[in-house]
């Protein structure tokens, strides 16, 4: 039997070979040129989780805090929602003289309109830890007299009723095993970290010892009026 060689047969085959050469060449620069951003605690970084049971006034509930993220928010878009997150610890003395400021940025960027904020909403969350420093002994008691400034538990070496400031109207994190706080590297309470509504970590009080939370909302929180 005789066989003939098919030209075309060989050039459609060289040229497939071309293409797909040329595709996976393509797709693996795309991967080599493309960076997916990190999970950390760093300014630019995509905040790591946040988990745990959490008080709002109303008893203990789950908590996770990608459920605030959007991951379709844009630069600039006033619709999304940022959060910002304090590290504390109610026997804490500088989380005691913070708990006014607290109370005060909570509600004039929380989305309350009588406040004059023009800006995206701020949704304010603390993570109460347990120190491992000789006196701080919390509880769940201590972290409700904390927030909702009641008497009866001691914070700070003083009873939590008296602690500066007006009761929170944010939530509360149970971290007294230190899970979370390990999980962020925290060193020391307070600490602060102010995150966009696509969940990256745009300031922390850690990286701007300057700065204070405040001051970082005012910067970097886009607003109606910019």
């Amino acid at each position: 039997m005789k066989y003939t060689y098919d030209d075309e047969a060989d050039v459609r085959t060289t040229t497939l070979i071309r293409v797909l050469a040329l595709f996976f060449v393509g797709i693996m620069i795309i991967a080599a040129t493309t960076s997916p951003i990190a999970t950390g605690t760093k300014e630019g970084e995509r905040a790591p989780a946040l988990e745990g049971e959490f008080y709002n006034g109303s008893g203990w509930s789950d908590f996770n805090l990608e459920s605030y993220w959007d991951a379709g928010w844009v630069e600039g878009d006033i619709t999304g929602q940022w959060v910002a997150i304090e590290f504390m610890d109610t026997d804490c003395p500088y989380c005691v003289q913070s708990a006014e400021k607290m109370a005060v940025d909570a509600n004039d960027f929380g989305g309350d309109a009588s406040s004059g904020w023009d800006g995206a909403v701020v949704n304010f969350i603390a993570s109460a830890t347990e120190l491992d420093i000789s006196g701080h002994d919390s509880s769940r008691a201590e972290i409700i007299a904390f927030r909702d400034k009641t008497a009866g538990e001691e914070c700070a070496s003083s009873d939590c009723g008296s602690r500066p400031g007006a009761a929170h109207n944010f939530p509360y994190i149970d971290d007294l095993d230190q899970e979370n706080m390990k999980k962020w590297k925290v060193s020391g309470t307070p600490s602060y970290y102010l995150i966009q509504p696509d969940g990256i970590i745009a300031w922390s009080s850690s990286a701007n010892p300057g700065e204070n939370l405040r001051d970082a909302i005012l910067t970097l929180v886009p607003r109606e009026s910019a």
